[in-house]
């Protein structure tokens, strides 16, 4: 029996899935009309679903980005594709139209990743011209042995050469795309800006009219703090005023940022990354980005930190933040930064903090104290300086946030009181646990009571546990995850290696229990959550 949608609901159950590729790209096979839902879907901000691009990753890797360029060159004008093979490219024009005009569907633009992209589809065609012909390869090769041989070598000036080749034609691919998508694309929600050679193309390219239009719609922009970039945000100041989420990497104190920041009227949602070198007080105070930044504070409902961890001393300036995360993988402490008196945010309802060096679970504990709506604490990293506390942080949780749904702490004691946790926070959903051990620790199955506590309080709405460097009992864990699957509860086991390291014959009744459907995973992670989350990036909303 078929069963038909109507297509506004499933329009909006395809939007939520708008960040997991492989099943929107399941969904292009169902039909017609769900191929048509799917694709503006897909197609509006490509780059999330491959974003991080590395430079000496191998050949097989980047196959995803070198299809990106190969089907938005298929779609240029029949102009711009001559143009683009008379200066030595090779792209190919279809006899047949594509079924859909991507670029129309395009919403942000990562102007990084463009170039990056367009840089590996160069490089591919180039090895791919030589690997067709390996005949007058070698023959090359034979005629530069002979010109060392006989004093005549030229070959680095015929690698200048090719080299300057490759760059005219990336940055004649670069501006013909982009000239594209601001002509095809109606508008621009977000664009990613970095300080790199192109961009200057780029701040030439933003003052014709097909992109001043586009580029009129902006609510999102994530941008470095650069001189290089003073011309580019000129342009962006004189007709966006609806930016209401905006990502700064670096301090230069760039004069036409603070110009842009200025005029925009609806900021809400900020981000700052790698500014860690500066007082915060001293960039709050000079005029400038901060002071500028310092007059919307009240406004910002969203602060996220990347390995900036002083600007903790400013989140009492925020006074109706309502999410805050910080993720610092800084290898040296940061304590030093972290202020004495935890803030009052009323409005908090989400707090997550990722470490890889050393923390306070104290300022953590107090800051929780001082809130009453949150939903959501994640605490992640294994160095913490004052483990004594971690009862503290319960305490906190428990009495201070009776409506939380989603919950990540450490616990380094041997019997803390989880049953009170669970019995007071009953709308907790998602619960992971991480143990941090003492040496006296290490080889007794200390973590037990943790089950035991859970299993006694039955916590009805907890659907999905995560158990982070737990030492178990077999007997106790097998009894633990008979009685979780029996109410469908998707369990988890992790550990790090470096801290700890379960039996073998542990380890081989986890793969029993997994084969059987009672557990989910069991595997090693090298390092914890604040290194294996991706870094921070502005998103479409």
């Amino acid at each position: 029996m078929s069963v038909t949608f109507n297509t506004d609901v499933l329009s909006i159950i395809l939007y939520f899935l708008r960040y997991n590729k492989q099943t929107l790209y399941s969904c292009l096979f169902v039909n017609r009309l769900w191929c048509q839902l799917t694709i503006p879907i897909l197609w509006r901000d490509p780059w999330t679903f491959f974003y991080r691009i590395e430079n000496n990753s191998p050949p097989s890797i980047p196959t995803q980005p070198l299809k990106l360029i190969n089907t938005y060159l298929s779609l240029l004008p029949i102009e711009s594709i001559i143009e683009l093979q008379k200066n030595g490219i090779n792209v190919p024009i279809h006899s047949i139209e594509p079924s859909f005009n991507y670029p129309m569907y395009l919403r942000g633009l990562d102007l990084n990743y463009l170039y990056k992209s367009i840089i590996r589809w160069i490089y591919d065609k180039y090895n791919e011209k030589l690997s067709i012909h390996p005949l007058q390869k070698a023959v090359s090769r034979l005629k530069k042995f002979g010109k060392k041989v006989t004093g005549r070598d030229d070959s680095i000036e015929t690698i200048d050469d090719e080299d300057k080749l490759k760059n005219e034609q990336i940055l004649l691919i670069y501006s013909k795309l982009l000239s594209f998508f601001f002509k095809e694309s109606p508008k621009l929600s977000l664009i990613r800006i970095k300080p790199k050679k192109n961009d200057i193309m780029f701040s030439n390219l933003i003052n014709s009219n097909e992109a001043k239009k586009c580029l009129s719609y902006l609510t999102g922009l994530e941008c470095v703090d650069d001189h290089k970039m003073e011309e580019t945000y000129a342009h962006l100041a004189l007709s966006n005023t609806n930016i209401y989420q905006i990502m700064i990497h670096g301090y230069q104190n760039t004069k036409s940022l603070a110009n842009l920041l200025s005029v925009q009227k609806k900021l809400q949602k900020l981000y700052f990354v790698n500014i860690n070198n500066i007082s915060p007080y001293v960039y709050w105070t000079t005029p400038g980005v901060g002071l500028e930044l310092q007059k919307k504070a009240h406004f910002i409902i969203k602060l996220k930190l990347e390995g900036s961890c002083g600007f903790l001393e400013l989140l009492k300036d925020f006074i109706n933040l309502e999410e805050f995360s910080l993720r610092c993988v800084h290898k040296n402490s940061c304590n030093d930064r972290i202020p004495l008196k935890a803030p009052t945010l009323r409005n908090l309802k989400k707090l997550e903090f990722e470490y890889e060096h050393k923390y306070e679970i104290n300022f953590i504990a107090n800051l929780i104290r001082n809130t009453r709506q949150l939903t959501k604490i994640i605490i992640k990293g294994s160095r913490i300086s004052d483990p004594n506390n971690c009862n503290l942080l319960l305490d906190s949780i428990k009495n201070y946030c009776l409506q939380l749904k989603i919950c990540s702490i450490p616990i380094s004691i041997i019997n803390p009181r989880l049953i009170s946790l669970l019995e007071s926070c009953k709308n907790i959903q998602r619960l992971s646990l991480f143990s941090i051990p003492s040496e006296n620790q290490i080889n007794i199955n200390y973590c037990d009571n943790f089950l035991v506590q859970i299993l006694e309080s039955e916590p009805v709405s907890l659907h999905t546990l995560e158990l982070i460097n737990c030492s178990f009992s077999v007997e106790v864990w097998e009894k633990f995850l008979e009685a979780q699957y029996i109410s469908k509860k998707s369990i988890s086991y992790l550990w790090m290696k470096h801290n700890f390291q379960p039996s073998e014959e542990f380890l081989k009744n986890c793969s029993t229990y997994k084969r059987l459907g009672m557990l989910k995973t069991f595997e090693n992670i090298n390092l914890y959550r604040a290194c294996l989350s991706p870094k921070f990036y502005l998103r479409i909303d």
